[in-house]
């Protein structure tokens, strides 16, 4: 567990220093585990090592007394230590650091010097009331600390709920203008709080009553709105409150909800995605959108293919919300992740008494939720052969049978598959038939691998760097630049799966507002510096060379020359300066 001085770190040092410069001696401050918090002169390169051994360290914190050892040779306190005998230390002044009535550290100032030595003699206690006032300022700025990890926290927890809240909701100050803003009022008004903050309310939410309450301070409930957007009418239904500060009013906070919406149904949880929400401007990736906006207003069936983890889903919930059927259900079904034996009921659903163990009454089918709306099979290539004879049924005649009836049930079902498995070998090999895949591959659309657009991970780092900051009530403000050339040099096997999992897991073990290379899964770190990447081997300074020669040495040039490179123009600049190129 980090220590209390562990989370000051940076301010610890500083008091260090600054007494040192005061009172010309050297000074360490080390935590209650014995940990060497901050150090100058001879200390200074074993900050952030543990004290090995007993010593009069142990004391001032097992006893909470201060200590004034005029000479270590001959002092009593010394002769504990294991180290005397090898001790440069000529005297020493110790003031454990207190919060309430718990040692959290310890201030040692320290003499080298027959003249430090004299200074520590005559002037001790003058020097240990300085350092006591030193030791309680220390303590007061623990204390600040976890204030404001603990304000931070509640508000990160604060915010970690509104986003789990598939309703939108925004708050506006007393002039109307936009303070807050959760996920899913950014994805319903298709538009991000950082581009809104400050605007007033009205140029974010056209037509929104939201205002009114400034004005008479009244709260309202499902008041309807329509608007105007894309193209067509959309229908919101707001609850809003005043904010009061000592009885004034000082701004407004409002949920709404779309009515009609697939998540409102409880089809869908999730908020509705767009285009714009999907993180990534590489051209290969913008190539595709273009495609995937193209299929939304379609009404074909939809093959999405690509890695694990390029993103899938997304992409088949942004084409449902971009389509005409964005106010009918969205209804997802995993083939892998359902057994066999149960896929069946699951897409087609079952009459009651069917078999042993079914529900009351039955239970519809995924088909059946999905009526007027959207049906995404992920993982389609895991469907065994005997139900996708079925599935080609239900796409050729538009109908669905449950399980133990013979009535038939139409359907109106836009379908959309994806799979990362090569579905075209598969029936070469008999395990997928060739009837059904082309019944699903009407309108095929490729998701780039993490590898082929490099130009977005640092991008999709900051974005997934700053989402799991706030799920964990960190202050995470950057990526340092030794972090960024690792994760651009990595191969990503994993694609954008495997980049959040790694910034999470960079965000957990990371101490201060940056992310550094040590904060990386080590298989990411080790991997990247084995030499994958082309800026990692020999043929380096040649590249930039020619890289450079090709793109000019302008501004915008050498951003041309860093984008082809696959790297940052910062690490850019880094390589020129390391090789002396102009």
């Amino acid at each position: 567990m980090i220590s209390r001085l562990q989370q000051i770190q940076v301010t610890v040092q500083q008091i260090a220093e600054a007494i040192s410069s005061v009172l010309m001696m050297d000074v360490t401050i080390f935590d209650q585990h014995m940990v060497r918090i901050a150090g100058t002169g001879y200390h200074r390169d074993t900050v952030g090592q543990r004290i090995i051994g007993y010593s009069v360290g142990h004391q001032v914190i097992e006893k909470r007394e201060e200590y004034i050892i005029a000479d270590i040779k001959s002092n009593d306190a010394c002769l504990v230590c294991e180290k005397q005998s090898t001790c440069m230390e000529l005297a020493q002044l110790c003031c454990p650091i207190l919060l309430g009535s718990e040692v959290i550290g310890v201030i040692s100032l320290i003499a080298f010097s027959r003249e430090q030595q004299m200074e520590i003699i005559h002037k001790g206690t003058q020097l240990l009331d300085f350092i006591r006032k030193m030791a309680e300022l220390i303590a007061a700025k623990t204390v600040e600390k976890s204030t404001v990890n603990r304000l931070l926290f509640l508000k990160n927890q604060l915010e970690t709920v509104l986003n789990f809240v598939a309703e939108g909701v925004i708050a506006i100050d007393n002039a109307a203008r936009v303070i807050n803003m959760n996920f899913a009022a950014e994805r319903m008004l298709r538009t991000k709080f950082n581009d809104v903050l400050d605007f007033h309310i009205n140029e974010v939410f056209p037509g929104t009553p939201i205002p009114e309450i400034l004005r008479n301070g009244k709260e309202f409930l499902d008041r309807e709105v329509k608007m105007w957007r894309n193209g067509r009418q959309h229908h919101y239904l707001i609850n809003a409150k005043p904010m009061l500060v000592d009885g004034v009013i000082q701004g407004a906070v409002a949920s709404f909800r779309l009515v009609n919406e697939g998540y409102q149904s409880g089809y869908s949880k999730e908020a509705p995605v767009a285009f714009e929400d999907i993180v990534g401007n590489s051209k290969n990736l913008a190539a595709v959108k273009e495609e995937a906006k193209k299929a939304a207003f379609g009404l074909s069936t939809v093959l999405i293919t690509g890695e694990s983890g390029t993103g899938k889903e997304i992409f088949a919930r942004a084409i449902h919300f971009a389509s005409d059927r964005s106010t009918g259900p969205l209804v997802a079904l995993n083939c892998a992740a359902i057994p066999e034996a149960l896929l069946e009921s699951e897409l087609f659903g079952y009459e009651e008494g069917s078999f042993t163990g079914a529900k009351k009454g039955g239970k519809p089918g995924k088909f059946e939720l999905a009526n007027g709306g959207t049906l995404f099979l992920d993982e389609i290539g895991d469907m065994p052969l005997a139900l996708q004879a079925k599935m080609l049924r239900v796409l050729q005649e538009r109908v669905v049978e449950r399980i133990g009836s013979v009535k038939v049930i139409p359907i109106n079902v836009r379908m959309i598959a994806a799979t990362n498995r090569n579905l075209e070998e598969m029936i070469l090999e008999g395990r997928f038939r060739e009837d059904l895949y082309y019944r699903l591959n009407v309108f095929p659309i490729l998701l780039p691998a993490l590898r082929e657009r490099k130009s977005d991970i640092m991008e999709l780092a900051g974005y997934f760097m700053q989402k799991h900051a706030r799920a964990y009530g960190k202050d995470i403000q950057s990526i340092s630049a030794e972090a960024e050339e690792v994760l651009l040099q990595y191969n990503w096997p994993g694609n954008i799966r495997e980049l959040e999992n790694a910034m999470e897991c960079a965000v957990i073990k990371t101490l201060g507002s940056t992310v550094e290379v040590r904060d990386l899964p080590p298989k990411i770190a080790v991997t990247s510096q084995s030499g994958e990447s082309l800026l990692q081997h020999s043929a380096e300074k040649e590249e930039i060379l020619k890289a450079l020669k090709k793109y000019g040495g302008s501004v915008e040039g050498k951003a041309q020359a860093a984008a082809s490179l696959g790297i940052s123009i910062a690490t850019l600049y880094r390589k020129i300066r390391k090789y002396g190129l102009s």
